[in-house]
């Protein structure tokens, strides 16, 4: 419990790391499919797919931390205490430690939100009814966001829960590099040691949080797609 605090506010600022660089990206790659800026996205993408996590960690570290000095290269920084809750967020030593390890832990499933994003709207941008809405004579804004981009969710909401659960599970590898003392640091010393007791709970918690994650996922499908609520209402009547 003294552990999980540090390790949800990683995976957590990862998941919205991911999602609020990786869904505009897939956006711009899709729409503008030739362009010199589109071809840079790929080919960042294609990196943050192929460079190990603990790689990218260092690689972090040495630019960031010894060249340059912007940020502190492990730990957390100066926390609060919000009982029993310590939390990095409300100070800004806690979100210079928190920026590197973010985006060590995110940029997978940066990378792999973009690029379903990309083409999950190539796909729906090839389909009839969005033929059918540049016939009514919609503009593009409302075409591309209000209906293309609407159904591309799905999906996404998929790939982003259960990469919560992973980033979660996986975090392990971020912590050792940036001594993150999280749930996933512990768990290695708790190896190390032979700690059985640590390492059942934490595999227990890690397995809950998965259950949890694909509950909410499912609620999310009932509310982003309209065609579970009509099949209901179909049903019910």
């Amino acid at each position: 419990m003294a552990r999980m605090p540090a390790t949800l506010e990683l995976s957590i600022l990862s998941a919205l790391f991911s999602l609020l660089v990786g869904v505009p990206m897939g956006v711009y790659t899709g729409l503008h499919r030739d362009g010199w800026l589109s071809k840079s996205f790929m080919t960042l993408s294609l990196i943050g797919v192929s460079l190990p996590t603990f790689l990218i960690g260092i690689l972090l570290i040495f630019v960031f931390s010894v060249l340059l000095g912007w940020l502190p290269s492990f730990g957390r920084g100066d926390v609060v205490d919000l009982g029993g809750w310590r939390t990095g967020l409300l100070t800004v030593g806690g979100l210079q430690a928190l920026i590197m390890p973010a985006i060590t832990l995110g940029l997978f499933q940066m990378t792999l939100i973009m690029r379903l994003v990309r083409a999950e709207m190539l796909e729906v941008l090839r389909t009839d009814y969005i033929k059918f809405a540049r016939a009514r004579g919609l503009s593009n804004r409302a075409i591309n966001f209000g209906h293309a981009l609407k159904n591309t969710l799905v999906p996404v909401i998929t790939i982003t829960g259960l990469q919560l659960g992973s980033i979660i599970a996986f975090a392990i590898i971020t912590e050792t590099v940036f001594q993150w003392p999280g749930m996933g640091l512990l768990f290695l010393q708790s190896i190390q040691t032979v700690d059985i007791p640590i390492m059942a709970a934490y595999l227990i918690m890690i397995a809950m949080f998965f259950v949890v994650i694909n509950l909410i996922v499912d609620i999310l499908y009932y509310v982003v797609d309209p065609r579970l609520r009509i099949d209901r209402t179909v049903s019910g009547a």
